[in-house]
């Protein structure tokens, strides 16, 4: 049977389709994922089905803050130039009539099938379900007569149903499972639920629960990486550490083994994810062998969001693509291997610094830069990314310390943030030892993202610089430097450049 778009989805499509055309692009990415026109927040649905890359997000057409989000959908064949396709899922229902909020997709014998939050608030009452859809043709989405498919008649006593939120799927053997992110009084978990057919769920067990570990935890993931398994999840107000979870919300990973005979994990510590001021909410699936492959919302709750108040028409920007490996107990990352070919022109310098300096035709605000400095004879290295008079992006590394510095305090439009974080939104911290930094970052418009080394560690940041492109270096002592920029292309060059 052939299912047309709903009602409140052909609304959003023709809204997006009549004012799409009036965003202001001096923020937007050429190689990042941004909203057509309205709101964005979390990635959700990624899937490869069909032969090609699907990533759903939380979008909100009609605002430039969220109101009321539904999935909106994007298609790649190399996960870096995206095809929008509108919207995908609106609320229109009384079990999802304030949101369809963040989910995840499985295929199953040819079909598309979105799992999601449904969100309800009005009248005194607050509650979250998860609901399914599904597609033949991966397009047009058909919401399932018997939602929701889990309420809160289905969960254990004590357990939230307001907060009770982003079901991540999954199939080991012939049995689907699904992660749902909530709370009790004094502590944060997840459940588990199973299913043999994505209709009829029954709860499982209490999957993972710790006590002081933030008061609720969203958008959990579950991918196994060889001898072991990978979680990753979104903690509100996770407690702050030294350098660690300084933003109001944290995306943190374990590193265990789910034990499907009594439906537990058990995981070792949590350790952050990303160490920048922006990353929240990432999406992860697998990706060949021993890989995951993740997306994550370059944003963050408790924020002013310069490109709403300055009416640019949109809000949000999801990370490059990432691949995720697991080495000595540790995760790490790098961009997806389709970036290689978007970039050109090699420019390459090898100097030696002292003091502070420029290098001719090192710069710009969407480029590549490979660093390397060898720091035998330093103390302290920085480089200011974004730079025009006194607007920059600077990333200090301080030898002595084993401190990065990631500072956006003078970034160009301020970014408030709730009084809670200890970031401020502006200054993020990052324990790190070497004598030789190696740094890969990417810059596009309005974002960087660092990888240090081999990605043991990455740093990830809007940036609202009002189009400056200028980069300089600054050392204390003497550092022997080899740069490397590579200048994006929308045209991919296959081979090397």
């Amino acid at each position: 049977m052939q299912y047309t778009q709903s009602e409140e989805v052909e609304k959003a499509n023709a809204y997006i389709s009549a004012h799409k055309a009036e965003v202001n692009d001096l923020y937007r990415g050429n190689y990042h994922l941004n909203p057509e026109v309205g709101w964005m927040n979390d990635p959700n649905g990624f899937i490869y089905f069909k032969g090609r890359y699907h990533l759903f997000y939380q979008n909100d057409p009609f605002h430039t803050e969220n109101v009321l989000a539904g999935w909106s959908h994007a298609v790649s064949d190399d996960l870096i130039t995206w095809e929008h396709l509108g919207a995908a899922l609106r609320p229109d229902h009384d079990y999802d009539a304030d949101g369809c909020w963040s989910g995840s997709a499985v295929e199953k014998d040819g079909r598309l099938y979105l799992l999601y939050t449904g969100h309800y608030q009005r009248n005194g009452i607050r509650l979250e379900t998860q609901n399914l859809a599904w597609s033949d043709d991966g397009v047009v989405f058909h919401k399932y007569e018997g939602n929701p498919v889990i309420g809160p008649d289905m969960l254990p006593e004590g357990t939230s149903s307001e907060d009770f939120r982003d079901p991540y799927v999954w199939k080991n053997g012939n049995t689907y499972y699904m992660l749902v992110g909530t709370m009790e009084a004094g502590a944060a978990k997840v459940l588990l639920f199973r299913s043999e057919d994505l209709f009829h769920w029954e709860f499982f067990n209490t999957f993972l629960r710790r006590e002081g570990a933030g008061y609720c935890w969203e958008c959990p993931n579950l991918v196994p990486l060889g001898d072991t398994d990978l979680f990753v999840v979104s903690p509100v107000d996770y407690p702050h550490a030294e350098h660690a979870f300084h933003n109001y919300n944290s995306t943190v990973y374990a590193l265990g083994e789910v034990l499907y005979g009594s439906g537990k994990m058990s995981a070792g510590a949590f350790r952050e994810l990303d160490y920048g001021i922006d990353f929240y909410a990432p999406q992860l699936i697998p990706y060949g062998e021993n890989k995951a492959l993740m997306v994550g919302w370059m944003n963050m709750w408790g924020r002013s969001y310069p490109t709403s108040e300055l009416g640019h028409g949109w809000t949000g920007t999801m990370t490059l693509p990432r691949i995720l490996t697991v080495r000595d107990g540790a995760v790490y990352q790098r961009p997806v291997e389709a970036i290689d070919s978007y970039f050109v022109s090699p420019v390459k310098v090898s100097d030696v610094l002292t003091g502070s300096k420029t290098f001719q035709n090192i710069g710009g605000g969407c480029i590549r830069l490979k660093v390397k400095a060898d720091l035998k004879n330093a103390s302290r290295f920085s480089v200011n990314l974004f730079e025009k008079g006194d607007v920059r992006l600077t990333l200090s590394y301080d030898k002595a310390a084993g401190i990065v510095t990631l500072d956006r305090s003078h970034g160009g439009v301020d970014v408030r943030s709730d009084a809670r974080e200890i970031s401020r939104a502006r200054l993020r911290t990052a324990p790190y030892s070497t004598q030789t930094l190696e740094l890969d970052i990417f810059l596009d418009r309005g974002s960087a993202e660092i990888f240090f080394g081999e990605g043991e560690l990455v740093m990830s940041s809007l940036v609202f610089n009002g189009g400056a492109e200028g980069i300089s270096f600054s050392c204390e002592g003497s550092v022997p430097i080899e740069l490397e920029q590579r200048t994006f292309v929308k045209e991919v060059r296959h081979g090397k450049s």
